[in-house]
C-alpha cells in the first residue's frame, strides 16, 4: 500500500511519520502551503507533490488531512479526475465518509480514520500515535483492509457506522476539550484566592486522577465530597461560585452524584440531590 498525504499539518504530519516508522510507503505531500509539505516530505523521506493530482496518481491511501471544512471541497475538486479504485480517507472525528461522496461517485472508496487523542505538537506527537486508538467508518472493502493494516500497526480499532461519528466525537471533545475548561476554572478559583503559584500542584492532581480513571475507571476513582455526601461542603462550593460557574458545578455535581450511586449503592445520597436540585 502506498500512502499519500494531502494536507500537512500536524494530523498528516504525525501520521505520516508514523506510518514511516512502522515500515509503511509514503510516497510524499501535497498542500495549499508548499513550505509545510517539503518539509513534511523530507521528515518522511519522501516526495513533495505541487499538485495533488499528481500525488493521487502516485498513491493508493489518500489522507485528506485539511482542515474539517476544506474535506469536502478538497475531495470535490479531485472527483473530477482519475480517482477508481484508489482509497481516500480524512481524518475528522466529528465528520463521517459521507463528506467524501463525489469521490466515491466518482469510482473511489471513502474512509475516516480518527485517533482517538490529542496532536499538539507535529515534530513529537507521532510517537503517542503509535499506540493511539483507532475509530474507522467507512466503505467495504476499504474498512476491513483499514481495520486489519492499523491493527498490524499495534493498534486498537474499532468500526464505527456513520451516524456513531458524532456522539463518538462528543464523548471525546468531553474527556479532552472540557477537561481544559475545568482546569482554567480551578486556575481561576486558586488565583482569586491567592494562590496562583499552586496551579501546578493542582495540575498534578488532575493528572494523577487521570491516571486512576485510566487504572481503575472512573467509578473506583471517584473521591471526595460528592461522593462522601457531604452536603456541607458542597453547599459552601456553591455559595462560594459566582452564578455561571455555580450552575457549571451543579450540573457536574449532579453528574457526580450518579456516579457515587455507583461506588455506594447503599449511601443515602437523597440530601445532596435535593440541595443539587435548586437551580439557584
Amino acid at each position: 500500500m502506498k500512502f499519500g498525504f494531502i494536507g500537512a499539518g500536524k494530523v498528516g504530519f504525525c501520521l505520516g511519520r508514523h506510518l514511516v516508522d512502522k515500515g509503511q510507503t509514503v510516497v510524499g505531500y501535497a498542500s495549499k502551503s508548499p513550505e509545510p509539505a517539503k518539509e513534511a516530505a523530507i521528515r518522511t523521506g519522501s516526495a513533495y507533490f505541487p499538485e495533488p493530482r499528481a500525488l493521487v496518481k502516485a498513491a493508493d491511501f489518500i489522507f485528506l488531512t485539511v482542515p474539517d471544512g476544506s474535506i469536502a471541497p478538497v475531495a470535490s475538486s479531485l472527483a473530477t479526475g482519475p480517482v477508481n479504485g484508489k482509497i481516500f480517507a480524512h481524518c475528522s472525528g466529528s465528520l463521517a465518509s459521507t463528506v467524501l461522496e463525489p469521490l466515491k461517485t466518482a469510482g473511489a472508496l471513502g474512509l475516516s480514520v480518527h485517533p482517538l487523542m490529542a496532536i499538539p505538537d507535529k515534530y513529537r506527537s507521532h510517537e503517542l500515535l503509535a499506540g493511539a486508538f483507532l475509530a474507522i467508518e467507512g466503505d467495504e472493502p476499504a474498512l476491513s483492509q483499514a481495520l486489519s493494516l492499523m491493527a498490524s500497526l499495534g493498534h486498537e480499532t474499532k468500526p464505527l457506522t456513520a451516524a456513531q461519528k458524532t456522539l463518538y466525537h462528543c464523548a471525546a471533545s468531553v474527556v479532552s476539550n472540557f477537561a481544559v475548561a475545568l482546569a482554567f476554572l480551578g486556575a481561576e478559583l486558586l488565583t482569586s484566592c491567592g494562590l496562583e503559584e499552586a496551579k501546578t500542584p493542582l495540575f498534578q492532581l488532575a493528572l494523577n486522577n487521570a491516571r486512576s480513571i485510566v487504572d481503575y475507571g472512573p467509578v473506583a476513582a471517584l473521591t471526595g465530597p460528592v461522593e462522601r455526601g457531604d452536603v456541607a461542603t458542597v453547599a459552601g462550593h456553591l455559595a462560594a461560585l459566582n452564578p455561571a460557574d455555580r450552575e457549571l458545578y451543579r450540573l457536574l455535581a449532579q453528574k457526580l452524584l450518579k456516579v457515587a450511586a455507583l461506588k455506594k449503592p447503599d449511601h443515602d445520597y437523597g440530601p445532596l440531590a435535593e440541595l443539587l436540585a435548586k437551580t439557584s
